[in-house]
């Protein structure tokens, strides 16, 4: 199994920089994480959404590729704003969703 990097874990989120600390296997390995914490407790489906970032659509197929390998169903509601995943979550009654979003903060400058 890969290291994921420490420093993209913070006290509410994963926060990293596309491309480094963020590339589309590390966020595999979250979804596989995810999606096998949500069947230890007994769901069978989560929403993810993503918003209108160029790596939304990447990440988000990566995240479902992880969920989906640990034997969790995934209804993508697409590029939404957040409180339309927590909306999903309710409607669809899946207990749980993800939402990929970017910082607010500025880009780094790549050397």
């Amino acid at each position: 199994m890969q290291n994921l990097p420490k420093e993209i874990f913070k006290a509410y989120d994963i926060r990293g920089i596309v491309g480094k600390s963020l590339t589309q296997e590390i966020i595999e390995i979250i979804g596989h994480a995810i999606g096998s914490e949500a069947k230890a407790r007994g769901q069978h489906t989560i929403a993810i959404g993503r918003d209108g970032r160029l790596s939304g659509v990447e990440f988000a197929a990566a995240l479902a590729r992880g969920i989906q390998k640990s034997g969790i169903n995934v209804i993508d509601v697409g590029r939404v704003a957040t409180p339309m995943v927590y909306f999903a979550a309710y409607h669809l009654d899946t207990h749980s969703a993800v939402m990929i979003t970017g910082s607010h903060n500025p880009p780094t400058t790549m050397d």
